[in-house]
């Protein structure tokens, strides 16, 4: 139906300054509908009752607020719980994750994001003796900044600040610190314990994907938000869902109806087409999109469902097996999902160029049931989504690179020894492409002194993966990895090769962090000698930051053995964002 949903805000006079709610079905503030067909209707009525005008199906409550906060004094120290935690503590509330846009504020403001403690005693202690100038983490602001606060993410408006948030639909708040302000007489509650409970202790930045303040601001799981300056009027095609559009700054039109700052309204589902006419930045918050990732791994395939944060909704897996057996698994597992796109991450090799006729492929793979198998294009004609192909490891380095240990880094190298060895690279920011993909465990390596082993790989008897794979490392000493743990001249011979590869590695792509996953980096002894080993082959030729801290700079993978299939759904939002 279409229909512009205009909302009466719900103001609140606070110790601090006002609120205006304006789109909130929410108890503590349900929004009433302001002219058209429904006027007069509380928008959780309309949420119930008329779920045609939203283009949803879902039995939960209405998913956003939406509100200005004009803060004229600071807002309490505070800290928000997760969607487990509230449930439980708060009768079944839901938690709260929430976006902070800075309409306006004084020129040398501030806002609390984060604290410094490095344990829950440290916190409590500073809490306790009141050292907040130690404990809090103040970073200065400025108007047009934008904030992801995640559950668990201490912070705080301060005063004289007007910022737009986005949020779940919940009013869970935890206040450590209210600088002794009372109301009616009596100091506000404060809620230290439950707080210590929920902190993000250390503290980390929330790993949202973002590009900057215009364009896409945020993708998480519990909201999509984009912003758009339009100068004269910018066309806004149809979605099947509900949307909200929040005015930032400036003044407009759509459909004949004047909108301002500060405002915000709800395009219907099925709306159509429109434009917005005028000078003016608006924010559009829509419902979170599902993405797709498949990591096609030589001994078993993993399907999932997630979000563009790294949030994995589902999961499930099955051993590859032939392509007769294994497509009809994966197109079932998400042919009514609603994806709107997918990422597949795969055992190569595998044709990465876009560009090329055979994109998506399997090529001469020893696999031989899958050799010149057209991966992309019979998942694409079943699901009628937009692919994106990369190899596995390129997966799990950008999965890393996006939401695990070498978050924000340009550089960054993977490497998986397993069965095989592969690598992932990435240079300036980039995953590493060109004729093919890199064949890392193909690079010779010099055979060390002793080691009569013939290699396992029949093209090159001594390259990486022929020496130092894990069904090298079982037919070398007649049994398999994790059964010579207490053989310390294996693990000698085995970190040798590793830091021959790596030096390689150091020498090419010069990355700002080495990665090492699969299962023979499971044995945990082997990154001590690997890390020596490095630094004696490189011979002090190179003196780099990151090779003076060599603990931090080759490590093992950060995320639980999940960094491939993250990449694989990372891999499905730029499918999409390269579809439009």
């Amino acid at each position: 139906m279409r229909e512009l949903i205009f909302l009466e805000p719900v103001v609140k006079k606070l110790i601090w300054g006002k609120e205006y709610w304006t789109v909130s079905a929410h108890e503590s503030g349900d929004c009433l509908v302001r002219g058209g067909t429904y006027d007069g209707l509380h928008l959780s009525q309309l949420w119930s009752d008329h779920k045609e005008i939203f283009g949803v199906e879902t039995d939960g409550d209405f998913p956003f607020i939406v509100k200005v906060i004009d803060a004229r004094d600071p807002l309490s120290i505070q800290v928000h719980p997760d969607n487990e935690y509230a449930s439980k503590t708060e009768n079944g509330a839901s938690g709260k994750t929430e976006c902070w846009y800075v309409m306006d504020c004084d020129r040398d403001a501030s806002i609390i994001i984060g604290h410094k403690a490095e344990s829950r005693q440290e916190a409590a202690r500073m809490i306790e003796e009141g050292r907040w100038d130690d404990l809090l983490r103040e970073i200065p602001v400025k108007k047009g900044d934008f904030f992801q606060i995640t559950p668990g993410t201490v912070h705080a408006i301060k005063q004289n600040t007007m910022i737009m948030e986005i949020q779940q639909s919940s009013d869970v708040t935890y206040r450590l610190y209210d600088y002794g302000r009372v109301r009616n007489g009596e100091p506000r509650a404060l809620h230290v314990d439950k707080s210590l409970d929920v902190m993000r202790i250390p503290h980390t930045d929330a790993g949202c994907y973002t590009n900057g303040v215009k364009g896409r601001l945020v993708s998480c799981r519990y909201y999509d938000v984009d912003r758009y300056d339009i100068a004269g009027s910018r066309d806004f095609e149809k979605s099947d869902k509900f949307m909200i559009i929040s005015v930032l700054e400036g003044e407009g039109g759509i459909d004949g109806r004047k909108i301002k700052a500060g405002e915000s309204f709800i395009v219907s589902g099925g709306y159509g087409d429109f434009t917005i006419f005028g000078s003016l930045s608006v924010m559009v918050t829509r419902l979170p999109k599902l993405y797709g990732g498949l990591e096609a791994g030589g001994t078993k395939m993993v399907c999932a469902l997630g979000y563009a944060d790294g949030t994995i909704e589902d999961k499930i897996s099955f051993p590859t097996t032939t392509p007769e057996k294994s497509i009809p698994r994966i197109i079932e597992y998400f042919k009514d999902k609603e994806i709107c796109s997918l990422g597949i991450g795969s055992f190569g090799p595998v044709d990465v160029n876009p560009d090329s006729e055979s994109y998506g492929n399997i090529l001469d793979s020893p696999k031989l049931a899958w050799q010149h198998y057209p991966l992309k294009k019979v998942l694409e004609d079943a699901l009628c989504v937009p692919i994106k192909v990369d190899t596995d490891v390129n997966g799990s380095c950008l999965g890393e690179m996006t939401f695990g240990c070498a978050e924000g880094m340009d550089n960054v190298g993977y490497v998986t020894i397993g069965t095989g060895i592969g690598a992932g690279m990435a240079v300036n920011g980039q995953l590493v492409h060109g004729m093919g993909h890199p064949e890392f465990g193909h690079i010779l390596v010099s055979r060390i002194e002793g080691d009569d082993y013939k290699g396992k790989c029949p093209f090159h008897p001594t390259c990486f993966e022929s020496l130092a794979s894990g069904p090298a490392i079982e037919e070398r000493w007649g049994k398999k990895a994790e059964e010579l743990s207490d053989r310390p001249e294996v693990w000698e011979m085995e970190a040798d090769y590793i830091a021959q590869g790596l030096m390689a590695m150091v020498l090419t792509i010069s990355p700002r962090k080495i990665i090492l996953g699969g299962g023979v980096m499971h044995q945990q002894q082997l990154f001590p000698l690997i890390r020596k080993k490095l630094k004696e082959k490189l011979a002090g030729y190179i003196h780099t930051r990151e090779l003076d801290d060599i603990d931090d700079y080759v490590v093992p993978a950060s995320l639980d053995d999940e960094q491939g299939i993250k990449g694989a759904v990372q891999l499905g939002v730029l499918a999409e964002i390269e579809s439009k």
